[in-house]
């Protein structure tokens, strides 16, 4: 008879193209991993896997009992969560998350996965959106809040919020409410996300204009240390507009209402497909209410 341990094996296998990879998703040797699947080709008299010293690739039956597999793996799943109390699932989610995030509704993300699910662990990584990515797509990671939208075929994506971004700075750089000149701007240091990063090549593409002055571009993987820069009067800072609404509203810093703006900057979840999305879903259900309530 066919274990689903044997099914899960095959599938992991399959969707990492790696033996080693599957090993160290289900927390087992790479021996172990191949005897399953030698286990399972052997059951089912065909031969699933094209192994060469360089290349992997499945065979037409492999192809086949990968659908299938899947499918299973699935049904087990539903049939599991349909009977158990979703409140009593236990298991570690590995979260990453961009700075934007952290700075806005990710602590009400944290603060309702605790009080719901007591016995789901965070293991939270925060990063630049295209090292999340690399991240995501290598398992070490099994969540993802970050930039979109995401190239990956592989990855699966759900919408979170958008979130504005605007040029601020401190008052003592004299600029007046209504000013839109990007020349104006231009004439400051500009301080932004971190280099490879949308903000920031969007930002270089705006300044690219022949007709601006030349411009230094200050770019911190920090959000806390681009404002630190701004309410010092250290230059414009192009950053998201919900992390520094109370030195708005308190006068520390002024908003440039530049018409040569940067687009709102869209954040989505990101995962992988995996046989038992169980605490993912959970979590995706939470940062849906979480983003929602922080755009309030």
């Amino acid at each position: 008879m066919i274990e689903f341990r044997t099914l899960e094996t095959f599938v992991w296998v399959a969707q990492l193209k790696s033996f080693r990879g599957a090993a160290a998703k289900l927390n087992t040797t790479q021996p172990s991993v191949s005897q399953r699947i030698a286990q399972l080709e052997e059951q089912l008299d065909a031969r699933l896997i094209e192994r060469g010293r360089r290349s992997f690739a499945l065979t037409e039956a492999g192809r086949s009992v990968l659908a299938q597999a899947e499918r299973l793996l699935r049904l087990r799943a539903e049939l599991v969560a349909s009977v158990t109390d979703r409140s009593q699932l236990r298991g570690t989610l590995r979260l990453g998350a961009a700075e934007t995030i952290v700075h806005t509704w990710l602590p009400r993300f944290v603060e309702a996965m605790s009080a719901r699910y007591e016995r789901i662990t965070l293991e939270i990584e925060v990063d630049i959106s295209p090292n999340l990515r690399e991240r995501l797509l290598s398992q070490q990671i099994d969540l993802a809040f970050m930039l979109g939208p995401i190239s990956a075929p592989s990855i699966l994506s759900r919408p979170l919020r958008d979130e504005p971004i605007r040029f601020f700075a401190s008052p003592k750089l004299g600029f007046s409410a209504g000013e839109n000149l990007l020349s104006r701007i231009a004439a400051f240091p500009i301080i932004t996300f971190a280099r490879n990063t949308q903000p920031y090549m969007r930002l270089r593409e705006l300044l690219s204009d022949p007709h601006l002055p030349p411009t230094r571009v200050h770019a911190s993987a920090a959000l806390a240390t681009a404002v630190r820069m701004a309410l010092d009067g250290l230059g414009v800072a192009l950053i998201p507009a919900s992390i520094v609404t109370d030195d708005v509203a308190a006068g520390r810093l002024v908003e440039i209402d530049c018409a040569a703006g940067i687009p709102d900057l869209q954040f989505v979840a990101g995962w992988l497909a995996s046989p038992d999305t169980s605490i993912i879903d959970l979590a995706l259900e939470i940062a849906g209410s979480a983003s929602a309530g922080a755009a309030r």
